[in-house]
C-alpha cells in the first residue's frame, strides 16, 4: 500500500487542475476496479455534485426521480466517520419498497456495489467520495483503506486547487518521535498490535498516540491523518 500511495501523491502534487486532479484520480481507481465516481457533498440535506463519472443519463433519472430523498447512503453519511460498503450499511435497514426499487434500478442502470467515503469539514457540510461498479464482477476488499487514502488525498487537493476551506490546521502542528513512528507504520499497513509490537508499547498506548495525532492535525481518522502528515511534509515519501 505504502509505496503506490506514495507515487499517487507525488503525482497528485504537481496537478495544476481540478481536471487534472480528477483524471488522475479516475485512473487510480479504475486500476482498482471501479468504474463509476462521484465526488459531491451535501449541505441541509440536499446532494450538491461536484464532479461524477456514471453511466450516461444515471444523473438525470436520480434527480428527476428524486432519488437524494431515499437514499440512506445520504443520510448515513452525516454521522459515519469511516468508509462503508453500501452492501453492509443496507443489511442494517429495513428499506421501505420505494427504496428497493431505487437499488433495483441503480444496479439495472450500472451503478452498483459502491462504497462511500464520508469527509467531514468545519460546519455541517459533509463531502463524499463514492466508487462503484458498472458491471458485475468482484473486487478485493482488503483494499479499502487504500481507495480511501487516495480519496482522502483527491479531496484534500481539490480544496487546495479550489481554495475551499479545507481541515487543514493554519500551522504545521508539532508531533512527537513517537506519533510520528505511529503513523509511519499505518502508513505501511501496521495494525495497532503490529505497531505496539514494533515499538514495544501496548495497545491502548497506541490507541493514545493516534488520539493525539488526530487531534493535532485536524484529521477525523488515521488514513487522514497519514495523507495530511505528507502533505505537511512530517512524513517522507
Amino acid at each position: 500500500m505504502a509505496e503506490r500511495l506514495e507515487d499517487y501523491i507525488e503525482r497528485t502534487r504537481l496537478a495544476r487542475t481540478p481536471s487534472q486532479l480528477r483524471k488522475l484520480f479516475k485512473d487510480a481507481v479504475t486500476a482498482e476496479g471501479y468504474e463509476n465516481v462521484v465526488h459531491g457533498y451535501t449541505l441541509n440535506r440536499q446532494l450538491f455534485i461536484e464532479w461524477d463519472e456514471f453511466p450516461e443519463g444515471y444523473l438525470d433519472v436520480y434527480r428527476r426521480e428524486r432519488w437524494d430523498k431515499i437514499d440512506p447512503v445520504l443520510d448515513h453519511i452525516q454521522a459515519a466517520r469511516r468508509p462503508f460498503r453500501w452492501s453492509d450499511l443496507l443489511a442494517k435497514l429495513d428499506l421501505s419498497r420505494r427504496q428497493q426499487s431505487f437499488f433495483h434500478a441503480c444496479r439495472e442502470l450500472g451503478v452498483h456495489s459502491g462504497m462511500t467515503f464520508p469527509l467531514h469539514n468545519p460546519g455541517s457540510r459533509v463531502d463524499l467520495i463514492s466508487l462503484s461498479l458498472r458491471h458485475e464482477h468482484e473486487v478485493p476488499l482488503h483494499r479499502i483503506p487504500f481507495l480511501y487514502a487516495l480519496s482522502v488525498q483527491a479531496w484534500l487537493k481539490y480544496n487546495e486547487l479550489t481554495e475551499r476551506p479545507g481541515p487543514n490546521p493554519p500551522d504545521v502542528p508539532y508531533l512527537t518521535a513517537q506519533e510520528l513512528k505511529c503513523l509511519d507504520l499505518c502508513k505501511q499497513g501496521k495494525t495497532n498490535w503490529e505497531i505496539g509490537d514494533v515499538l514495544k508499547i501496548s495497545e491502548k498506548t497506541v490507541e493514545w498516540h493516534f488520539s493525539n495525532i488526530m487531534r493535532k492535525l485536524g484529521a477525523a481518522n488515521r488514513i487522514t491523518a497519514v495523507v495530511m502528515a505528507i502533505q505537511q511534509g512530517l512524513l517522507t515519501l
